[in-house]
């Protein structure tokens, strides 16, 4: 049996085989589900300060205006 030390190492360098098996499209579409599976947790407020403080208000301002319209 593996030790919690050896247990970590092995899932490091198994997620290490599979990001270097991957192609450009595959890893970018693995990224974004990644980051949408975690803004699944977000509430309205959350996401919102996110943004803000990764990307600034101007990013923010620009991405709520393009959102579709409420019907």
């Amino acid at each position: 049996m593996l030790n919690d030390a050896q247990f970590d190492q092995l899932k490091k360098e198994y997620a290490k085989l599979n990001t270097e098996c991957m192609d450009f499209k595959t890893m970018d579409e693995f990224v974004f589900d990644t980051i949408y599976e975690n803004l699944e947790n977000y509430n309205e407020g959350e996401l919102l300060e996110e943004i803000k403080d990764m990307h600034g208000d101007d990013v923010l301002t620009d991405l709520i205006n393009n959102l579709a319209p409420i019907k």
